[in-house]
């Protein structure tokens, strides 16, 4: 009985990975869409992000238009007074959009909470602590990181820390204007 149910699984995974490779094959853009709209939902939906032993980080912020608070999975590295997080789809998504208007954001990470503010995009030049090889190779990519600064941190869940301003934001999106 056993052996059906995992033969069922097989032909059920690689029927999905057929889908995923059709689907990338007509969407250069697919994978992105992938992890926003089903990866990122399920990662946070079960508390993956900002535990004491997972790689992701939640980061908090809020909507530039709505003022609804928002929770990203983000793979940060803390480092002295600074946060890095890498933007592998570019200076163009709408969690970062929403941090560089609001000028500040909260994040969890494996039980600590930090305020940060001062998000600015930089260069890999500019990371501490990254091999000059990979530097190279990402600068050369045109990849880049959001430093946050860390205003202040504290043990415990962005639950139990005190909530982000939710006021709504500007009409208009400075970022994408200027």
């Amino acid at each position: 009985m056993r052996r059906g149910g995992v033969v069922v699984g097989l032909i059920g995974a690689g029927a999905a990975a057929g889908w995923l490779v059709r689907k990338r094959a007509m969407d250069p853009g697919w994978f992105r869409g992938f992890v926003t709209h089903r990866f990122n939902p399920l990662v946070t939906r079960f508390g993956l992000a900002g535990g004491r032993i997972s790689p992701w980080a939640t980061l908090e912020h809020v909507g530039r238009v709505s003022g609804t608070v928002y929770r990203t999975p983000v793979l940060p590295k803390v480092a002295g007074d600074h946060a890095w997080i890498p933007l592998p789809y570019g200076a163009d998504g709408q969690w970062l959009r929403n941090v560089r208007t609001a000028g500040h954001c909260r994040m969890q990470v494996h039980g600590t909470t930090y305020d940060l503010d001062e998000p600015a995009l930089v260069d890999p030049d500019e990371r501490p602590n990254l091999p000059a090889v990979l530097r190279r190779r990402l600068a050369e990519r045109g990849d880049q990181y959001l430093r946050l600064h860390v205003l202040a941190s504290q043990p415990g869940s962005l639950d139990t820390a005190p909530a982000l301003d939710t006021a709504p934001a500007l009409d208009t999106d400075p970022v994408a204007t200027g």
